[in-house]
């Protein structure tokens, strides 16, 4: 029998779990958190999101420590890569929305996609995600890693101050990320990603940590639920409210907001597409960042909620 309380149901204490968004710079996934917060979408499926405990010192990383949360969403290559190391997660979902990485120089410095070989490119280090999407364009190229310099300049905004700098002569990052650090309009596009592995690339998915998937099904599948009801609201709502949102969230106007919703794709349904995570999987195995075994296809996905396409 449901608790009373004179006569009437009392609503039963939402159901905590630890969750977290990544990189909260990405306009999609921001976008997605924050009309769940707005709607009052976890509340309405009978959760309560709570923060992981941090990883203070990445120098100390352990498999066990990076799997600190129920669900999350999450770039898919990031994803391949930590499962091969050990971190016992998996794909629940397919959000849609990707990050387009460019190739970057200052406008007022035009350099062509002839010209690389011995020019400086800013990485935040040298065994980060910017670093494997410069060697990315590089292969795409036709150019040897050993003809480039590398400069780690240890952040982002310190990336893009090399470059102001003359301390760098090229920067690879996202589109958004260009787009929010560049106020001064100064940088300019040499190439995008897409142009070489097409835009069927790196989506954000959504992740579930595989003993809490198999200990409580129904948490992870309301989680789910919440998360997918705000990219439907996303895709069927005014322009001007998804915009609203995203001017508020970054602090930006109606214009660099119409820049940032310009980078938001979606996948209402959130089926996994079985083709974007065996292209990506076997990318990262021919290229030497996994090994085949280290990160199987079965331990990569669960169709179990939301299925594939």
């Amino acid at each position: 029998m449901e608790p009373t309380l004179g006569g009437q149901p009392v609503a039963s204490a939402p159901t905590p779990f630890t969750y977290e968004i990544g990189v909260r710079t990405v306009p999609g996934t921001a976008l997605i958190n924050a009309t769940i917060q707005d709607l009052g979408l976890w509340a309405s499926h009978g959760v309560q999101p709570v923060d992981p405990v941090p990883i203070d010192d990445r120098r100390e990383w352990t498999p066990e420590a990076e799997n600190n949360c129920d669900v999350r969403l999450y770039g898919m290559g990031a994803t391949i890569n930590y499962l091969s190391k050990g971190v016992q997660f998996t794909i629940i979902g397919d959000l849609g929305t990707r990050a387009e990485w460019h190739m970057w120089t200052l406008a007022d410095n035009p350099i062509a996609l002839t010209e690389l070989k011995g020019k400086r490119f800013a990485v935040t280090q040298l065994a980060g995600t910017d670093r494997f999407y410069v060697d990315l364009f590089l292969k795409s190229l036709g150019v040897s890693q050993d003809a480039i310099v590398y400069v780690p300049t240890g952040g982002v905004d310190t990336n893009y101050t090399a470059l102001k700098n003359n301390q760098a002569d090229i920067w690879v990052t996202t589109e958004h990320t260009g787009i929010l650090i560049d106020r001064e309009n100064r940088l300019r596009s040499m190439a995008k990603i897409s142009d070489y592995v097409g835009k069927d690339w790196d989506p954000y998915v959504v992740l579930a940590k595989r003993s809490t998937l198999k200990e409580k099904p129904a948490l992870v599948r309301e989680a789910v639920a919440a998360i997918f009801e705000a990219v439907q609201h996303i895709d069927r709502a005014p322009r001007q409210e998804n915009l609203d949102r995203l001017m508020k969230l970054f602090k930006v106007d109606q214009a660099m907001a119409e820049r940032l919703f310009a980078t938001v794709s979606l996948n209402p349904s959130g089926k996994i597409k079985l083709s974007t995570i065996e292209k990506m999987r076997n990318h990262y195995i021919e290229n030497g960042l996994i090994t085949a075994g280290s990160a199987p296809l079965s331990a990569i996905y669960d169709a179990s909620i939301l299925g594939t396409r």
